[in-house]
């Protein structure tokens, strides 16, 4: 890459854009009026105006921003996720380089990888899903192949896995020395990210589409509106802040404990910002980690409902009230006739199940009947049941390897390898196999 013809590499200045980022944090550190909310408008908009600056000193790029910008919902310690999307392999020698910036991850990918990658996977594919057109060069193509893969089936899928992987799995499983990491644990600033999805799958609108403030306000007030759940703005607001602090915290002291929200580094947050919270009635350390937990358990509760009532209001709320209806210990049984039979949303209700299998102790030799009954499908309608499969601790490792071996050949993405690589069932031979395949695998650069 450092060989390329220096036309051909974009260098950009960061001063401005530090500068207003570390305003912003001091800001949302400091000053008891301004929002996390506000700092998302703020961050959000500079890190755009910043990008367009880079993308007008190459204006034949078609550029693509996911995560919290994709979504306006930057903050001061936020990663920036740029794509440079190319219409061929052939063009992939074209890079962008930018300097002075931290934070900043740019992928690459050509428009034929991406689409399969839209169809056959899910968690990878949210990168872009999750994300607009950045730039001055339109992408039309790119918008109608997202627009052209959030079938109701696919998406409904999407938000079913998500949902069970990051409520259930992921996060309860992310811990430290210090005791879990709230991070990461269910009442994190990731949950909010269901408000999105759920709201997506409900308007049909992919990509989003993005108005002047953070997509987070809009998608809590639709659910709101539509699902009549209590919207928890001001836990959301704490959450956010806390764990931008955390960052900030780590940074100023370089303590690792201090690294991400846990028990010991909200101590050292309430520090860190003590002026503002006493603002809102919060004047010890005590009353801040109480008042965080709470903000924790009422953003969960809200996700919990929202994520209810979106599947009990679907078209497909009579397939899911089938499979609930079945026993627990018989489901795990029941699971390959489920799949073989298929239905009018055969994904979701094959993610449905299988993860709902998985938390009825399933045993082994059910776990390698499911696994074989979705590997005899598409990716398409099996992805999201084979993310339970890839971490479900009651798949036997050698299903696990007989799975990865599978989406070596298949998978367009390869999340659900990386996945294998954190199952406790999975021996050190099967999780180094996949490990290196994954790195195989991973095709945005």
């Amino acid at each position: 890459m450092n060989n390329l013809p220096d036309e051909r590499l974009i260098h950009a200045e960061a001063g401005d854009f530090n500068d207003i980022r570390d305003d912003v944090a001091e800001r949302l550190f400091n000053d008891p009026s301004y929002t996390a909310y506000d700092a998302m408008h703020e961050m959000s908009d500079a890190a755009e105006e910043h990008i367009n600056g880079i993308a007008k000193k190459f204006p034949t790029n078609k550029l693509w921003v996911g995560g919290s910008l994709g979504r306006r919902e930057m903050l001061p310690n936020s990663d920036i996720d740029l794509f440079v999307v190319y219409d061929s392999e052939y063009d992939e020698d074209i890079d962008i380089k930018v300097e002075g910036v931290d934070k900043f991850e740019i992928g690459h990918i050509t428009t034929d990888r991406l689409s399969s990658l839209l169809r056959y996977s899910l968690v990878d594919a949210n990168r872009f899903i999750d994300g607009r057109r950045i730039g001055s060069v339109p992408a039309p193509e790119v918008e109608q192949m997202i627009l052209e893969a959030n079938t109701q089936d696919h998406q409904l899928a999407n938000n079913i896995s998500e949902y069970f992987f990051y409520r259930y799995f992921d996060f309860p499983n992310k811990t430290t020395s210090m005791g879990p990491n709230l991070k990461y644990s269910t009442g994190s600033s990731r949950d909010t990210i269901f408000f999105n999805m759920i709201s997506r799958m409900s308007t049909g609108d992919f990509p989003a589409v993005r108005g002047a403030t953070p997509e987070l306000l809009g998608v809590m007030e639709d659910a709101e509106q539509r699902y009549g759940i209590s919207v928890p703005y001001n836990a959301v607001n704490l959450i956010f802040t806390v764990k931008n602090a955390a960052i900030s915290v780590f940074d100023k002291t370089g303590d690792p404990r201090s690294r991400y929200v846990s028990p010991h580094s909200l101590e050292s947050i309430y520090e860190f910002s003590k002026d503002k919270y006493s603002t809102w009635g919060i004047h010890s350390s005590r009353q801040f980690i109480e008042a965080y937990s709470a903000a924790r358990q009422e953003l969960e509760l809200a996700v919990d409902t929202l994520f209810t009532k979106s599947l009990a209001d679907h078209p497909a709320s009579k397939e899911f009230s089938s499979i609930l209806s079945i026993p627990g210990k018989e489901l795990p049984v029941e699971i390959p006739d489920i799949i073989i039979k298929g239905s009018d949303f055969s994904h979701a209700t094959n993610t449905l199940a299988t993860w709902l299998a998985t938390a009825n102790n399933p045993s082994a030799s059910d776990m390698k009947k499911i696994a074989d009954a979705l590997i005899d499908l598409p990716l398409d309608k099996s992805w999201g049941a084979l993310m339970a499969v890839a971490c479900s601790p009651h798949t036997p490792d050698a299903t696990l390897q007989q799975l990865s071996t599978w989406l070596y050949k298949h998978e367009r993405g390869a999340y659900l390898l990386k996945l294998i690589t954190r199952n406790t069932s999975a021996s050190a031979t099967t999780k180094s196999e996949a490990i290196m395949r994954y790195r195989d695998k991973e095709i945005i650069l």
